[in-house]
């Protein structure tokens, strides 16, 4: 079909003008010096740009000429990525027209690639392996099935690695961790050597900065000794142990078959074919060492520690031209973080490699490999810099949960969160767009928690607890007051009774002992009037009820905590006593809630006599009068009188037993004190109770005197028992008597169940201690899940709770470091450092009503700052709404208002994050640009040159119809002129 003529001409003279450029480059840059950058240099920039005012260490007063200006690219780059970014001219001077600004990055677009085409190539450079790169290196060497030594530079481990299934889309629930922080990993006894020092912006594999010193190579000797002795090389963990260390079969040729290995071994390792002079050198040293005696397999454990220290394992090429082999190592160092496999060195050896479409076809196999995961590992958090999040110490008092559990801070739950975003944009082959507004994220219950709730224990409902107290108290004394008048009412109808009961036993001289039925209640009937009312005891055991006493058999009675101090008190106690370990016990003992006692024990046996207490004091005395067989035959009376000066003395039957003692004041706290009978207490003890028959106790509210104490001893101890009453009783009686007795019982054990006041203060403690707890639990989980955003404040690499706090201070937010970590990593536009004359700004002075951007205000009056300020103060602004730890605030801690507003690029206003990520979505060709630069950057391994910003530019280009989706430009990288360097 023969094209029309319009259509001819559409097509033949952009295509003539470019064969024209190309041709003859020189002349069309001597044109575009003339009419289209001198002028505008002469206009708009010398006047900043001089010998008398050189800002930022430039002098385009100098460049008189188009050939200055040639034989400096770098500077020509610059002054492009000056104006690109409309930094230039500033604020102060008068905008470039469009069509002039059109006309003079075309002009100096034209002049770098003549510059760049008049420079040498690029020399190629020897780069060291870093860490990352040795010890993946090392496992697929081996085969090993572990790392060989800690690494903390791996970020994220992904616990049942989803990359594995190779599918297109990501799971909605992952489990994944950071183990950088903890101790342990890799092989037994194996150290790594020194942590790589990263490149300006955070690159570790860069190599410029992968040096050798003396001391890391003799720490790569010994690492090189160190691996294939560890007790964990064995042939359970190295994949390749039976084709290279294990003994050959009898009949086999050891020398020839220690060539086939170590040919096969030193073409992995060296990555790319050995000569023959080198397959001898080792082939001679390995057979040496099995002269000298050593096994096969422990010399060829030296060949392969020899193999691991040689400069050729260490060291790979750069930038290399027209070396299939050392193409082979950048694509897998890049993508793998590794050596190439077999596959790859085939088809470098073969030639295949440098066929365009092999190449294609190669790459596609290695995104599809599981061991994209390194490059997944390294390269995402590098661009984002997030092992600074490791190194985060937000205030404890502005954000009391970031370090709660201090073997998992909050820092390593969010910085997976970034990670998991990249992920998913890889794995899905999303456009670059979704790393700065995702319409998705991946979270953990625990930043859930952190973004939605404010991060605080829920308020208990005051005025539910507060209403139920009321109710309950109440109910409380409204049953208080039934037991009263139903008291009343039953001693109305039995005391009568009693007194004629007891006035005939008395007639008929009776003995009796309390009445302590049912066994929870004390005996304050007696005839002291000062004796304390209303206590309990409380039975546990077995306990029977037999001849007026309470028998404990290993059981032991226990009253409810004293409202009451003991000091300047008596405890009175009637017991038969029927056995008792004689290495501890208490047939009465006052215990306090800190674990202070005090205890009486009067066994069967005259060395089971003894009194105790936790302030140390013991002694072991004979009763008068007793014999091994006599305590058991006794009803025995024991009193214990605390007096106010802590003294206590031990009455025994109306007579003191030893002397008053006072060994340190005990303490018993009041609501927190019982009273034990039957237990014993002394901890190496093997027997657990004591046996007793008990028939009366009484707790007096005041200490007796010993006159006191004798009466009490040898006074009656007369009681009515109930079944004499019932049989005194007519059938009337009777009823009225049981109808009584239940209301009683039945009103005592609502008044039981009437739940206690709540304490408002220690509810909120109770709850505030559950939700510690439960958010100590969250940070320890692994679980991610996927969930839609509907707040588009947060998600995306920049508005994660990672790049907000590892972009603050300990106390307050950076706006200039949000800034700069935004206009370096998004836009790839590093401001340069600021001036050594200017004085820090100190954003801790000035009056506290001020915002920080009033505070900034003043700092930017400077002429030296306000360049750099206008790029990166809107940028950092933006985020103002994020506190230290990436949590919400529309107002500062004074109460003055946030204001997040600004412009970006000088060209989109906005008035909050969401405009702000809005309009970097606006510019999404200039994210895509500045993302492939740092890309290229990480895949060749070195600083960009001017000459590869053609190849960025072409990148994008290529890239933009796919929306920029990662993998595209990952596959333009590689097929791209800078990485591949082939001619």
């Amino acid at each position: 079909m023969e094209m029309n003529r319009s259509t001819q001409l559409a097509v033949q003279v952009p295509l003539l003008l470019y064969v024209l450029a190309t041709i003859c480059p020189r002349a069309a840059a001597e044109d575009d010096f003339d009419t289209a950058i001198k002028p505008i240099l002469a206009a708009s920039c010398v006047k900043c740009h001089c010998k008398e005012k050189t800002k930022g260490k430039v002098n385009l007063d100098e460049i008189k000429t188009e050939a200055q200006l040639l034989a400096n690219p770098k500077l020509i780059k610059s002054i492009m990525e000056a104006v690109e970014a409309v930094d230039m001219p500033p604020e102060t001077e008068p905008p470039l027209l469009e069509k002039s600004r059109t006309d003079f990055l075309a002009a100096l677009r034209q002049m770098l690639r003549v510059s760049a085409a008049n420079k040498d190539p690029e020399q190629q450079q020897t780069c060291r392996l870093n860490r990352f790169q040795y010890n993946n290196s090392i496992r697929d060497l081996f085969q090993l099935k572990t790392d060989v030594f800690r690494l903390p530079e791996k970020l994220m481990t992904r616990q049942g690695n989803y990359l594995v299934s190779k599918s297109p889309a990501m799971p909605h629930h992952v489990d994944v961790a950071c183990h950088a922080l903890n101790d342990g990993g890799g092989l037994k006894d194996v150290e790594p050597f020194p942590k790589d020092l990263r490149a300006q912006h955070g690159f570790d594999n860069q190599a410029n900065q992968l040096t050798l010193s003396p001391l890391l190579l003799d720490a790569f000797l010994r690492l090189s000794v160190a691996i294939v002795e560890s007790p964990d090389f064995n042939e359970n963990s190295v994949g390749i142990w039976n084709d290279f260390f294990r003994e050959p079969a009898a009949g086999i040729d050891k020398k020839e078959e220690v060539r086939k290995r170590l040919r096969r071994f030193l073409t992995n390792a060296f990555r790319r074919p050995a000569d023959d002079a080198v397959l001898d050198r080792y082939a001679s040293y390995t057979l040496g060492k099995m002269e000298k005696g050593l096994s096969f397999t422990d010399s060829m454990k030296k060949a392969a520690s020899a193999i691991l220290s040689s400069p050729k394992f260490l060291y790979r090429t750069i930038g290399a031209r027209n070396d299939p082999f050392a193409l082979a190592s950048d694509l897998s160092f890049f993508l793998w973080g590794s050596a190439p496999d077999e596959e790859l060195l085939r088809l470098a050896g073969n030639g295949e490699l440098a066929n365009p479409a092999v190449l294609k076809k190669t790459i596609d196999r290695m995104i599809a490999d599981p061991k994209v995961e390194r490059f997944l590992d390294s390269f995402p958090a590098q661009w984002m810099q997030l092992e600074n999040v490791l190194g985060a110490a937000p205030d404890p008092k502005q954000v009391p949960y970031f370090s709660i559990d201090p073997k998992s801070s909050a820092g390593l739950q969010m910085l997976l969160e970034p990670l998991l975003l990249f992920d998913t944009v890889f794995i899905e082959d999303r456009p670059i767009a979704d790393l700065i507004a995702p319409a998705f994220s991946y979270r953990s219950e625990f930043l859930e928690a952190w973004y939605t709730s404010g991060f605080k224990p829920p308020a208990v409902d005051a005025e539910k607890i507060n209403a139920a107290n009321r109710e309950n108290e109440k109910r409380r004394l409204a049953l208080t007051e039934t037991i009263r008048k139903t008291q009343a009412d039953l001693d109305a109808l039995v005391n009568p009774i009693k007194a004629g009961l007891m006035a005939t036993k008395k007639h008929a001289g009776g003995k009796q002992s309390a009445d302590l039925k049912p066994y929870a209640a004390w005996d304050f009937k007696g005839d002291l009037k000062d004796s304390v009312a209303g206590l309990k005891l409380t039975a546990h055991g077995k306990i029977a009820y037999k001849d007026g006493m309470v028998v404990l058999e290993k059981a032991y009675l226990q009253s409810d905590p004293l409202p009451i101090d003991l000091k300047t008190k008596t405890l009175e106690l009637w017991f038969k006593l029927k056995s008792v370990n004689q290495h501890g016990g208490g047939a009465m003992t006052i215990q306090g809630a800190d674990g202070a006692f005090d205890s009486i024990v009067l066994g069967e046996r005259k060395d089971a006599h003894w009194i105790s207490g936790s302030n140390g004091f013991a002694r072991t005395e004979d009763f008068e009068d007793s014999s091994p067989e006599g305590a058991v035959d006794q009803l025995l009376h024991l009193a214990m009188v605390y007096a106010e000066d802590g003294t206590t003395t031990l009455y025994r039957n109306g007579t003191v037993y030893g002397k008053p003692y006072k060994k340190g004041v005990m303490t018993f706290p009041k609501n927190q004190t019982t009273v034990l009978f039957g237990l014993r207490h002394v901890p190496e003890a093997k027997g657990k109770y004591l046996s007793m028959s008990l028939a009366r106790a009484r707790l007096y509210d005041r200490a007796l005197s010993a006159d006191e104490i004798a009466v009490s001893s040898g006074g009656e101890n007369l009681f009515i028992s109930e079944e004499e009453l019932l049989s005194a009783l007519d059938p009337e009686q009777k009823s009225r008597y049981a109808v009584l007795k239940e209301s009683l019982k039945r009103s005592e054990t609502e008044l039981k169940n009437v739940p206690k006041p709540v304490d408002l203060a220690k509810q909120q403690q109770e709850v505030n201690e559950r939700f510690d707890d439960d958010m100590r639990r969250a940070m320890r989980s692994s679980g991610f899940q996927r969930i839609p955003l509907l707040d588009p404040r947060y998600g995306g690499v920049i508005t994660n709770a990672a790049t907000l706090t590892m972009t603050s201070s300990p106390t307050r937010t950076l706006p200039i470091a949000r800034g700069a970590w935004i206009i370096e990593v998004i836009l790839n536009d590093p401001p340069p450092p600021p001036p050594n004359d200017v004085p820090p700004l100190n954003e801790d002075t000035g009056s506290k009503e001020l915002t920080i951007r009033e505070k900034f205000a003043k700092h930017r009056e400077n002429p030296s700052c306000a360049g750099c300020h206008a790029r990166i103060d809107p940028l950092g602004f933006a985020l103002e709404n994020f506190d230290i730890a990436g949590r919400w605030r529309d107002r500062y801690d004074n109460g003055r208002s946030v204001d997040p507003s600004g412009t970006l690029l000088k060209k989109h206003a906005f008035k909050d994050v969401v405009e702000f990520k809005e309009s970097l979505l606006k510019e999404k060709k200039r994210f895509a640009k500045a993302f492939t630069a740092h890309l290229l950057r990480f895949a060749l391994a070195r600083e960009l040159t001017p000459a590869d910003a053609f190849a960025v530019d072409q990148i994008v280009e290529k890239t933009a119809g796919t929306d920029f989706k990662l993998k595209a430009i990952i596959r333009e990288i590689l097929c791209s002129s800078s990485f591949r360097r082939m001619d």
